[in-house]
């Protein structure tokens, strides 16, 4: 490598940046919240509550050191591609965990990463945001023959 410590250093500083950079995970479904916040639904087709939150918490060490091995490389610094890969694994979660009914909730992982205020990543998620008309849909065939079957707190009669 050439350079002294310092163009080095320098160098470094430039790739890394000095800006903040930031990963989300959206799940953009108008009933989302709901379904992430409440633990009072029964999930009986699979999936849970706080679906996005316990997966950041559990992962949180191994997303560290991915952020921390990504940031001095050989080559310099590689930290947006590591944020990158923590985003999508925590999208990969959603999938994984999120309650599955109908599947679309699961599939409305939105993963992105800004640095410095520029969107640099912005994978769309597999599945679009429902309609008014599509919700409607859902919540007919949902409740069709089993009305209280999303409800802990209510039995079938």
């Amino acid at each position: 490598m050439a350079g002294t410590f310092i163009d080095r250093t320098d160098m470094l500083a430039a790739q890394v940046g000095a800006g903040p950079l930031v990963g989300k995970v959206e799940v953009n479904q108008v009933y989302a919240q709901n379904q992430h916040e409440s633990t009072e639904f029964n999930h009986p087709d699979g999936g849970k509550d706080h679906f996005l939150r316990d997966p950041l918490f559990e992962r949180s060490m191994q997303y560290g050191e991915k952020l921390a091995h990504s940031l001095i490389t050989e080559n310099g610094s590689d930290i947006v591609q590591g944020m990158i890969d923590v985003v999508e694994d925590l999208s990969l979660q959603v999938f994984v965990q999120a309650p599955v009914e109908f599947g679309d909730l699961k599939a409305s992982g939105h993963p992105t990463v800004t640095d410095d205020g520029e969107i640099v990543y912005d994978r769309p998620p597999n599945m679009h945001r429902l309609s008014e008309e599509e919700l409607r849909e859902k919540s007919k065939i949902s409740h069709l023959f089993w009305p209280s079957r999303y409800l802990r707190s209510r039995k079938w009669r």
